[in-house]
């Protein structure tokens, strides 16, 4: 009988991918560079982990009755493990973009003092702009939620609840 491996913590995944994003922090240095790269990474890596568990946890009796269907790569892809992995690769999104948002507070902390999104001169300043920038990144997570939330309820809508 075959085993199922355990699936790691999401944590350590996390911390996994930690280090080369540093090192790329340290290797593009603190100016503008490693901003977009480090901001794809963090969204991108999610993805494509939860992508690959997602296809790996299709039923192969599934795909087994699609290719008694006379389905074949892109048609079993799009019509059997698409739809098989689709739940895997929204929670990998939502994942990625809560990463994302760590991201871009941890650059706007550490990396670039000048701060992401620069206030014009004359504006709130000191502890007012700070809860700005708080309640601006609080206010843009709470919507990228909601949007994978709209887009889950959508692309999943075949799916019992």
């Amino acid at each position: 009988m075959l085993r199922a491996r355990p699936i790691p913590a999401v944590d350590t995944w996390i911390l996994r991918g930690l280090g080369p994003a540093l090192l790329v922090a340290l290797w593009l240095g603190s100016g503008v560079a490693p901003r977009p790269l480090l901001c794809a990474l963090s969204l991108f890596l999610p993805v494509l982990v939860q992508t690959a568990r997602g296809l790996r946890a299709v039923d192969p009796a599934l795909v087994e009755t699609g290719r008694s269907h006379d389905l074949r790569g892109w048609s079993l892809f799009l019509h059997v493990l698409l739809p098989g992995a689709l739940p895997f690769i929204l929670t990998g999104l939502r994942q990625g973009l809560g990463l994302l948002w760590l991201t871009l507070i941890a650059l706007e902390l550490f990396v670039t003092p000048s701060g992401l999104l620069p206030l014009p001169a004359g504006k709130p300043s000191g502890a007012a702009a700070l809860l700005l920038g708080i309640a601006l990144y609080a206010a843009l997570c709470a919507a990228s939620g909601a949007l994978i939330g709209v887009l889950e309820r959508w692309l999943l809508r075949w799916r019992p609840r």
